[in-house]
């Protein structure tokens, strides 16, 4: 995907965001650290989550993925301001998290495009909650996944907590938290973490396949779904029958609407225009 061909790239600190027509990847690139997030890569893919919404892009699906062999090694506890945090009292850990980790949270769940993550390797902490907050999860066969916080003596944050449970069930998400458990790709994918599982020799022209299918589909029906999902743990059965009621409507405006309802028995495939 590095050659992509894209028609735009964005470059931030150790982080890219590559344009090419419907789609955008956001790359992690700081492939010596595994991807260990810093503040600026935190900042670069909050920045990038801006660019992709932006109406004038008219871009349809966000794919992140890493470069090198990792995804992420989650949250760069070397770097001088992880130092700091661990060095005061009163704590910077705390703006770090409330301040910058959690708004990233809170701006990918609103995004309402679809999100694949492509993970290439480990994804670890912070980032496995990033890959969490995807649609579709497309795995190398030599990723795994890792929650650390219990070995560093931490609490869990970024809404790990909250995500894991309802992507493989809460018996395995507290084993797999509160023991710092690693898990590996296939297994991963047995427990209906990973959508689909690549050899890594395939992986990156799997990866955009999938992104490219997303890119070009119905991208208002796909955000609205994307958002029942992310709402659905949240809300009473006649709360989320009255939010369905509302998409239907909405999408009922759509071109795409009505371009489905228009090739609906023919044998061709639609040709959505995402609006």
């Amino acid at each position: 995907m590095t050659d992509s061909g894209a028609t735009e790239v964005i470059e931030y600190q150790n982080a890219r965001l590559e344009i090419e027509g419907p789609l955008a990847t956001f790359w992690f690139s700081d492939p010596e650290k595994l991807n260990a997030l810093n503040p600026g890569m935190v900042e670069a893919l909050y920045a990038a989550l801006i660019e992709v919404a932006k109406p004038r892009r008219h871009i349809r699906c966000l794919m992140i993925t890493g470069e090198g062999r990792a995804f992420s090694a989650g949250a760069n506890l070397s770097s001088g301001a992880a130092k700091a945090e661990r060095t005061r009292a009163e704590p910077p850990v705390i703006q770090s998290v409330a301040g910058t980790f959690h708004p990233l949270v809170r701006r990918l769940r609103d995004l309402e495009i679809p999100v694949v993550a492509a993970v290439n390797g480990p994804c670890v902490g912070f980032g496995f909650a990033i890959a969490l907050l995807a649609d579709y999860i497309v795995a190398s066969e030599k990723a795994f996944f890792l929650v650390p916080f219990a070995s560093l003596a931490s609490c869990t944050d970024s809404g790990i907590t909250w995500l894991l449970p309802r992507a493989i069930g809460t018996p395995r998400a507290r084993a797999m938290i509160m023991r710092a458990e690693r898990l590996y790709a296939e297994k991963a994918f047995d427990w209906g973490l990973v959508n689909e599982l690549v050899s890594e020799d395939g992986f990156r022209d799997a990866a955009r396949a999938v992104a490219l299918g997303y890119a070009t589909g119905p991208t208002i029906a796909l955000g609205i779904m994307r958002q029942l999902f992310l709402t659905g743990p949240e809300q009473t059965l006649d709360q989320h029958l009255e939010a369905e009621v509302r998409g239907v409507a909405r999408t009922a405006r759509t071109k795409d609407n009505t371009i489905a309802i228009g090739n609906f028995g023919k044998k061709t495939k639609p040709e959505f225009v995402g609006e």
